[in-house]
């Protein structure tokens, strides 16, 4: 009786916040010449990609459709410079079928009744998915995959939407090599391959010339999510090891997620520093910082990255994912094998520990990453494919 009681409530809920998106936001996707379908507007490297995407499209009417419940509110403000935002969040979350139906077919049957709208663009959430087969063929359909992990709960997704698919875009080889396989596992045809576009991500670069750091006062840093797939417990471990030999090297952490787990790392022996938000304080950030670990149990390639190594820090990785692509072990940087916890802490802490004695070498590769940087990470070519993309 209780549970019928309450899906009775939930229902009503559902309904009440689907009659607010209908009489306030759908007008302003029966506007909209482009219409984005993202999961979050909080802090991130796959956000701030997004973000940079609806910044490339000069002269358009945009919609950004947010699907699921931001943990901060950190781009929010900049999506609503460059598009109109609806939150859809709430209704999803009620997770009753019907009016999530009822939304679903209002949404598609709103864009393909549209004299304005061309194109639609989706990544990382499965409602832009459960969309695709109710859109029009006159719509253009892309989506975006930054990087796959293993046994992938998207594979089905991908699979199912090749076929409505007119574009989609992979930001490294890597990932691309994924979903080709996801098609041949499952025969899909191959002119669903040649849909298959590769543009890398980009980031803004100052023109300040290389400055070297202090490798008198080394500062190693962690900037990210806790999440599983980051493996942050494999950077606490790492802290508590070189700290043993090492004992003035300073162990540093932002991003979000930290403060449940706010012991973990104070007992560590690393300084949280919380979530950097400001352009200017992330840029003084790396300035500062001398390594840049990432851990990660797979990744696309990561936007902190590029950023630290624009700031000649020197990046030491595991091997996953697109890194190696612009990793060059023992020249721009470090690649560290995926292998267990433990030998993995131990391949970090060899090779931090030959840095730290070895300061012409750490020199010699944080210059080495600084022009790689300067030189293959500016945003104008990732602007330029975009721009094209949208055009044509």
């Amino acid at each position: 009786m209780k549970s019928k009681i309450k899906n009775i409530i939930f229902f009503f809920y559902a309904l009440k916040d689907y009659l607010k998106f209908n009489y306030f936001e759908l007008n302003k996707i029966k506007k909209a010449n482009c219409i984005f379908f993202f999961p979050y507007y909080h802090t991130g490297g796959a956000e701030r990609v997004h973000l940079n995407i609806v910044k490339c499209i000069e002269n358009k009417n945009c919609v950004v459709i947010f699907t699921h419940t931001s943990a901060t509110k950190n781009f929010l403000n900049q999506f609503q410079e460059e598009a109109n935002c609806i939150e859809i969040n709430k209704i999803l979350n009620r997770k009753n079928t019907f009016v999530n139906n009822i939304l679903k077919g209002k949404i598609s049957k709103t864009i393909n009744h549209s004299k304005n709208c061309k194109t639609i663009f989706g990544c990382n959430t499965s409602f832009y998915y459960q969309l695709l087969p109710k859109i029009s063929n006159n719509i253009k359909k892309i989506d975006l995959f930054h990087a796959f992990s293993n046994q992938d709960y998207r594979e089905q997704e991908v699979v199912d939407s090749a076929q409505h698919i007119d574009i989609r875009i992979v930001i490294n080889k890597n990932t691309k090599k994924d979903l080709l396989q996801f098609y041949e596992k499952h025969n899909i045809q191959e002119k669903y391959s040649n849909r298959i576009q590769t543009i890398g991500n980009g980031i803004e670069i100052d023109n300040k010339p290389f400055e070297s750091k202090n490798f008198n006062e080394i500062k190693i840093g962690f900037v990210g999510r806790w999440s599983v797939e980051k493996r942050p417990e494999i950077f606490l471990e790492i802290a508590k090891k070189m700290k043993l030999a090492h004992p003035k090297i300073q162990f540093q952490m932002i991003g979000t997620g930290m403060k449940s787990n706010i012991k973990k790392i104070n007992d560590a022996g690393i300084s949280f520093l919380g979530e950097v938000t400001k352009k200017e304080e992330l840029l003084n950030f790396y300035h500062d910082l001398t390594f840049l670990l990432i851990t990660s149990e797979y990744e696309g390639f990561p936007m902190v990255m590029m950023e630290s190594m624009a700031q000649g820090v020197i990046p030491i990785c595991t091997n996953v994912g697109g890194i190696s692509e612009h990793i060059t072990n023992d020249f721009n940087g470090f690649l560290i094998d995926d292998e267990n916890h433990e030998n993995i802490i131990n391949s970090f802490c060899n090779q931090l520990d030959k840095l730290i004695k070895d300061k012409s070498k750490a020199f010699e590769i944080s210059k080495k990453a600084f022009d790689y940087a300067h030189e293959n990470f500016g945003i104008e070519v990732f602007n330029k494919s975009y721009k094209i993309l949208f055009e044509t």
